[in-house]
């Protein structure tokens, strides 16, 4: 699908006419998105609600195309493999389901001993890497749920040759890990915990970002050191009693690593040119939301309250 035919299709849908920009909204969900994830061909937005249910929406007609129920918990957490052929479910009960796309047929389930944070794919499908907010992560064979490798890391950025990642520690160390053996390449010193990594697809961007701050740090993967600082607002202290934060909540990258979309506490979206440092675009939403970004870097999601919104990013 053409981006000007998704294009085309996506201005017939509603819009939400409280918010400035116009955004196509996608309602079905019972209850809060509260994780979002973009198929790989772009023909697809899924999401996952507190009403434990997962849905794939058309982008072509807004239409739910399919439901996946039987979470136990709210799903935290959504990844595809590189072809869109499985998907993977990540709850909040300790719970990984891994579905074929398009029948929605659970080919496997794995039990991980953390509250699930983040799930993903290794670029050949074949093994999945689970985090937990306590800093217990693990690799998985997707073919028997087997454990392969276990990690302590608070976020997992896999790169593009599916030998080694790149992780945070929860002892402020970003590290350079061999899949295979787990074995580290390269130990970085922060100087704050991040608790995310934020890893384009083809491996030119290697960002990082702590729900305690507002700023994001951009990282020369050959040095090993922080090459330029993206500053997010500041927040209003004259007034501590009515203080609203601006601390990240989402981080999405896109695909080149040029372009970097964040969400906040002060329930804002915004779009950052990575190389200039600079702030491009700022949409206004309801609630802190996640976010996702499509492949071509036309469209970022938002779950925001029960809806998914779809901004445009570019004309």
């Amino acid at each position: 699908m053409t981006s000007l035919v998704l294009a085309l299709a996506l201005s017939a849908l509603p819009v939400d006419p409280l918010v400035p920009g116009s955004p196509v909204m996608l309602r079905g969900h019972t209850d809060v998105v509260t994780a979002l994830a973009f198929s790989p061909d772009g023909a697809s937005i899924v999401s996952g609600s507190r009403d434990k249910s997962v849905r794939f929406w058309s982008l072509e007609t807004g239409a739910v195309t399919l439901t996946i129920p039987g979470a136990r918990e709210q799903p935290v957490s959504l990844a595809f493999t590189a072809d869109g052929k499985r998907l993977a479910i990540g709850d909040s009960s300790f719970e990984v389901r891994v579905v074929e796309v398009p029948s929605g047929t659970v080919v496997q389930t794995i039990l991980h001993p953390d509250t699930l944070s983040q799930v993903a794919f290794d670029p050949s499908g074949e093994r999945l890497v689970v985090t937990g907010f306590n800093g217990n992560a693990a690799i998985y064979s997707v073919k028997d749920g087997k454990k392969l490798l276990t990690l302590r890391a608070t976020s997992v950025g896999m790169l593009p040759d599916g030998k080694e990642a790149v992780v945070a520690t929860s002892d402020n160390l970003l590290r350079t890990l061999e899949l295979k053996t787990g074995k580290s390449k390269k130990d970085v010193s922060m100087e704050t915990q991040a608790s995310m990594v934020v890893l384009s697809r083809d491996g030119s961007a290697l960002l990082t970002w702590s729900p305690k701050s507002a700023d994001v740090q951009v990282w020369d993967r050959k040095t090993g050191k922080v090459s330029a600082t993206l500053k997010g607002p500041v927040a209003d202290a004259s007034m501590p009693e009515k203080r609203i934060g601006t601390e990240l909540v989402s981080a999405v990258v896109s695909v080149d690593g040029k372009v970097l979309v964040t969400s906040s506490v002060d329930k804002a979206i915004r779009v950052w040119n990575i190389a200039a440092g600079t702030i491009t675009k700022t949409f206004p939403v309801q609630q802190q939301v996640r976010l996702a970004l499509s492949a071509d870097g036309m469209w970022v999601a938002a779950a925001d309250t029960g809806a998914v919104k779809l901004f445009k990013l570019t004309p």
